[in-house]
């Protein structure tokens, strides 16, 4: 898979590179999706659905544990706003690129702090 060229970096939160599923929802349709990365603002996704730019989404995201000890991850529900899209050239899928624009600051934390382990574990 390749994602698509990287643009001049001008994003508010760092994002890491992180293959998780997910669900997208918009009126009559649901879509399962996968994200590319994904920071505490928004994420590029992989879907195989073509999606309008400015098109507002549900998205229900499901995160690993975070904690060792923890039996189950989260599943963190959320709208999000298609902001890019771009044919993905070796499928018939497509790169998104969402703006979360509704979370609650208790699943934005989850997030967070979810981000902030991938980093640690990564240095």
């Amino acid at each position: 898979m390749r994602t698509p060229k990287p643009i001049l970096d001008r994003r508010r939160s760092v994002r890491v590179d992180e293959e998780l599923p997910f669900k997208i929802g918009h009126q009559n349709y649901e879509a399962r999706a996968r994200t590319v990365n994904i920071s505490e603002h928004g994420a590029l996704c992989l879907v195989d659905k073509n999606i309008p730019l400015m098109t507002q989404v549900a998205l229900a995201l499901m995160l690993p544990p975070v904690d060792k000890n923890a039996k189950h991850g989260k599943t963190l529900r959320m709208k999000a706003v298609v902001v890019r899209r771009e044919k993905d050239p070796s499928s018939d899928d497509y790169f998104l690129a969402l703006y979360f624009s509704k979370i609650s600051d208790q699943d934005r934390e989850i997030l967070v702090r979810f981000i902030e382990s991938r980093l640690t574990r990564k240095v």
